[in-house]
């Protein structure tokens, strides 16, 4: 089973990958969409920092349960 097939079955069976997958989706559309603010104000880029910081943090989270899976089913 390839990369993309196991993120496909556990978008269909695990929900805690699911709530991490759209929520990093969620955050990377916000996060372009401030990006493109113009004029760029300090807290506009705090609070961009601090919404890279939580994506990634889904990213992690996607990458620990696709590592977990293919652990489990090697």
């Amino acid at each position: 089973m390839n990369r993309e097939e196991i993120i496909q079955k556990l978008l269909q069976e695990n929900k805690e990958f699911r709530y991490h997958y759209e929520k990093h989706h969620e955050l990377d559309a916000e996060i372009d969409k401030l990006e493109k603010h113009h004029p760029m104000t300090h807290e506009l880029e705090m609070e961009i920092e601090r919404l890279k910081r939580e994506r990634l943090y889904h990213k992690d989270m996607i990458e620990y349960l696709i590592q977990e899976y293919m652990k489990a089913h090697a």
